[in-house]
This record gives C-alpha cells, sequence and structure tokens, in this order.
C-alpha cells in the first residue's frame, strides 16, 4: 500500500514493495527550476530504487548458489557411500558365488574318490568283497617296479644310469603317443 503526501510543490509517493519516496510535481504551477530539480530528485531516486534492486537480485542469486554448494557437500559424501555400499553388496554377492562353487566343485572331488562309488563299480564289474578270513593278493607284473629316487652324481653331472633312464622314458611317452594316435 502506498501512501501519499501532498505539498505545495511536489507530491510524495511511499511505494513499500521498492522501500522508495518518489516525488511527482504538485498540479500547482511551479517555476522552471523547480521543475528541473523535482526531476533530477526523481531520476536520482530511480537510479537508487534500480540500484538497491539490482543489489538485493545479487544478494539472493548468491545465497541461491551458495546454499546449493554447501547442499552438494552434504550430497556428495552421500552419493559416495551409497556407492561404496553398492560394491560391497555386489562383492559378497560374487564371494557367496565363489563359495558356492567351491563346496560344489569339493563334492564333485569327493563324487569322485567316494569309496561306496568305488566299491558299487567293482561289483557291477564282477567283483566280490573278500570274507573276513581271506587274505587279498593282487598279481603283479614281473617287470613291475617303483622308482623312488633317480640319484645325480654331483661331481661328474648326471649319472650314467640317470641318463638312460630319461631316455628310455621319453622314447616310450612318445612310442606311446604315436601308437595312440594311429
Amino acid at each position: 500500500m502506498s501512501s501519499v503526501k501532498t505539498s505545495e510543490f511536489y507530491t510524495e509517493v511511499y511505494v513499500p514493495l521498492t522501500r522508495q519516496v518518489y516525488e511527482y510535481p504538485a498540479l500547482s504551477e511551479q517555476t522552471a527550476e523547480d521543475k528541473k530539480e523535482a526531476l533530477k530528485k526523481e531520476k536520482k531516486r530511480v537510479r537508487q530504487a534500480t540500484r538497491s534492486r539490482v543489489f538485493e537480485t545479487v544478494i539472493a542469486v548468491g545465497l541461491i548458489i551458495f546454499v546449493g554448494a554447501f547442499f552438494m557437500l552434504l550430497i556428495n559424501p552421500q552419493v559416495g557411500l551409497a556407492e561404496l555400499a553398492k560394491d560391497n553388496s555386489d562383492l559378497k554377492d560374487q564371494i557367496a558365488v565363489l563359495k558356492r562353487n567351491i563346496l560344489d566343485s569339493e563334492e564333485d572331488l569327493n563324487g569322485i574318490t567316494d569309496m561306496d562309488s568305488i566299491r558299487a563299480q567293482a561289483l557291477a564289474l564282477g567283483m566280490q568283497d573278500p570274507n573276513a578270513n581271506q587274505v587279498v593278493s593282487i598279481p603283479m607284473p614281473e617287470d613291475d617296479k617303483l622308482v623312488t629316487m633317480v640319484s645325480y652324481d654331483e661331481e661328474f653331472g648326471i649319472s650314467e644310469e640317470a641318463y638312460d633312464s630319461a631316455v628310455e622314458a621319453l622314447t616310450n611317452y612318445y612310442l606311446e603317443e604315436v601308437s595312440s594316435d594311429e
């Protein structure tokens, strides 16, 4: 709401939105100097009102930017924590899958070496369980031998026996591989 004050030379109008008082020339006759002075005062007040509006706008925009910056400083760590939580959750899921795979592999391995399955296969092939008073003997081929260690002579290098053994083993290996390919 504006208030109006009238005098002999000018009319003052107060506008609360701009918090300024504007002077308008009074309706009575004025001299040229009074009109020029009133016009200067009016221009001065308009400039002041414009300056104050610009200043208030700059302050408002600055406050909005300031609050936005603080808001971003508050939100940014929260976003980082959320990303870390998601990554941790994904890694926990991967760990659970790997544990399940390990357990499945162990079960498969135990199933391969399970004595009950070996016994069942042996019975299916025609073997039978020995009696309590039976001695089980397994016939072995005469050329069967168990080599536990190959000795190397430290002073003179490899012994001839170890060298001949290695050559014979490699020859047999390649001969068996060639015959299995044919």
